[in-house]
């Protein structure tokens, strides 16, 4: 989940890549069955005939590239790990409305694929407005007009002058450079709450892990951002429709050559002639899967470096809202940065007294650490720092902790130190004669978030069809 209250200046930072992203950085034989940032045409009508492809994972990658394969013709099956489709898209209904454990937002409204998706499947959109924020100081004060202004002054020069100070050294995270451009930024909650807000909320990680070369990489579509109104799981619900999907099957083993691939699950075992992996980054860095032979070098290189970040969400009913129900979001510059800075508003979206809170950066392993009544305490000491008596005790909370479920082991890949936006475009190019992965953490453009998914299960089955036509 992304969630910023100051769009403009996140996303500034993701039109600077475009040019560097492109596929033309590689050489031709890095990417014999794969292409990148451009959505694929629709399939052929038969270009998949007497094709069998088996796709490993259910989220958005792998549903987009098993629905363009059996568009096409192909025999696809889809194994999952998990007991339900749709990855880290997970809606969560127990609160009465559908609150998003993971995927939140259509990220650019305009021309962008899942919007595409949900205007087809009669999605309800409600549109954010990032104008529509408020913002709470210890003891419940709102800053000035002027100091929102001028903190933000100081995050436009961040933003211009962090890449220049970096000259070019991969080592330097953000937090290096801020410390130079404006050491005193870091030190008061304001400050804190914009890098937050800005940086940490929207990359998944801490300042420090982030990369000072690169924390401006990425593409982005243009409007407004959507929560749908009847739950984001709508999407691959649709997607699923007439696919053969395998649950509760974990991948093991993946042995791939010219002549075809062998997946191994505790069930059973299963033969085709490609195979699209569309796991989480998190899972790959894990190791979870064993290649037989192991994934190129550059894969390898390209999995290490590229980040994995992590994100705490939680959703939270009350009897009534004690908050201001108008703004779509708001926000707290508490002592601690990270520490549920940014809070969507689900008064404004479905008529009910739900707050769903993001903590990031640092704090992430703390709240991880908490047990359910610890997680109760500090939700309350925060929103009773906002708004004094007024603030009532959780009714009801929910949360799904992605650090530590094994199927995805963090939230979305991020620029860390160290790391190239090329190194995405080396995971979209071919592992193997027959083997392709696929996921948000292959698209450079589009990495972090549900279109660049679902653009790179189109991308990798557009690859695969365009290889058995060549082969006929």
């Amino acid at each position: 989940m992304r969630l910023s209250m100051r769009p403009d200046l996140h996303r500034r930072r993701l039109l600077l890549l475009l040019a560097a992203s492109g596929l033309s950085t590689l050489p031709l034989a890095g990417r014999t069955l794969a292409q990148q940032s451009q959505p694929a045409e629709r399939p052929e009508q038969g270009s998949g005939t007497g094709l069998k492809v088996i796709v490993v994972g259910a989220g958005m990658a792998g549903l987009s590239a098993a629905a363009a394969l059996v568009e096409a013709g192909a025999e696809v099956v889809v194994i999952e790990a998990r007991d339900r489709i749709g990855g880290r898209i997970f809606s969560d209904r127990s609160l009465g409305v559908p609150v998003e454990h993971g995927a939140n937002f259509i990220h650019g409204f305009n021309d962008n694929p899942v919007a595409k998706l949900a205007t087809e499947t009669g999605a309800r959109p409600f549109f954010v407005d990032q104008e529509q924020w408020q913002l709470f100081q210890p003891g419940g004060m709102e800053p000035e007009d002027f100091e929102t202004d001028d903190i933000f002054d100081d995050m436009d020069a961040i933003a211009d002058k962090a890449t220049e100070e970096a000259d070019g050294d991969k080592a330097l995270s953000l937090l290096d450079v801020i410390e130079v451009i404006d050491p005193a930024l870091v030190k008061e909650p304001i400050g804190n709450w914009a890098l937050t807000d800005t940086y940490e909320g929207e990359l998944a990680a801490p300042l420090d892990e982030i990369s000072a070369l690169h924390f401006d990489a990425g593409d982005l579509y243009d409007g407004p951002d959507a929560v749908l109104r009847d739950g984001y799981d709508t999407l691959p619900k649709a997607l699923a429709k007439g696919l053969d999907v395998r649950l509760g099957e974990a991948v093991g083993s993946i042995k791939h050559s010219s002549d075809g691939v062998s997946v191994e699950t505790a069930k059973g075992t299963f033969t085709a002639d490609h195979c699209i992996v569309t796991v989480p980054l998190g899972v790959l860095k894990a190791g979870a899967i064993t290649f037989d032979p192991p994934l190129p070098q550059p894969h390898q290189k390209a999995i290490a470096a590229i980040g994995f970040g992590r994100l705490a969400k939680v959703s939270i009913a009350f009897d009534e809202a004690f908050w201001p129900k108008e703004p779509h979001f708001l926000g707290y510059a508490g002592e601690t940065r990270g520490r549920f800075a940014d809070m969507l508003n689900l008064v404004p979206i479905h008529g009910v007294p739900v707050l769903t809170m993001v903590a990031s950066g640092d704090y992430v392993e703390k709240v991880e650490a908490m047990d359910e009544a610890a997680l109760r305490s500090d939700v309350a000491a925060v929103l009773t720092d906002m708004f004094g008596d007024k603030a009532a005790a959780p009714k009801t909370i929910v949360r799904h902790m992605w650090s530590s479920d094994p199927f995805a082991l963090g939230a979305y890949s991020f620029p860390a130190v160290g790391a190239e936006p090329a190194d995405h475009d080396v995971l979209a190019g071919s592992a193997g004669p027959r083997l392709l992965l696929a996921g948000e953490h292959t698209s450079a453009a589009y990495f972090g978030t549900v279109h660049g998914a679902l653009e790179s299960g189109e991308r990798a089955a557009a690859a695969i069809l365009a290889a058995h036509k060549s082969a006929k």
